[in-house]
């Protein structure tokens, strides 16, 4: 099935711990654009933060929304979230593809019928075997498609 959707984590999957977009973010994200990819993005704090975020560093017109976890009364570590999104995306969840730093979240996505996609190095072994694929950043995603 091809890829219909994807969410990301905010953070760590999009930005580095001082805030920065990870490296090769926009050119991947411009990349999912053109193939006709809708994104959506989920985050463990205000929305209102986030979209700020995304407009300083010149993303936001890449995601069509922004679920906030804490303002949807969902845990981020929980699948709901996730499955909100792909309501709102309206794709078929097998193909909608989380794009996540935290491996403690590839079991849990998993078992709800994600793919799942590791993004960055030092993951446990048992995380990085439950992930369709692992990354270490978004610039090999762009040079595994031959652009």
């Amino acid at each position: 099935m091809r890829l219909q959707g994807a969410i990301f984590d905010l953070e760590g999957a999009v930005l580095d711990r001082e805030g920065s977009p990870l490296p090769g973010l926009e050119p991947f994200l411009s990349l999912m654009k053109v193939e006709d990819v809708w994104m959506y993005l989920v985050t463990g704090g205000p929305s209102a933060l986030a979209q700020q975020t995304l407009e300083a560093n010149g993303l936001s017109a890449f995601f069509r929304g922004i679920l906030s976890a804490p303002e949807q009364g969902i845990g981020l570590q929980q699948p709901g979230i996730y499955e909100k999104a792909v309501r709102r995306l309206r794709t078929a969840l097998p193909a909608t593809a989380v794009f996540t730093a935290r491996g403690d979240m590839a079991a849990v996505l998993k078992a709800a019928g994600f793919p799942v996609v590791l993004v960055g190095t030092g993951h446990a072994p048992e995380a990085r075997d439950l992930a369709d694929e692992t990354v270490p950043d978004y610039g090999a995603m762009v040079r595994s498609s031959g652009n």
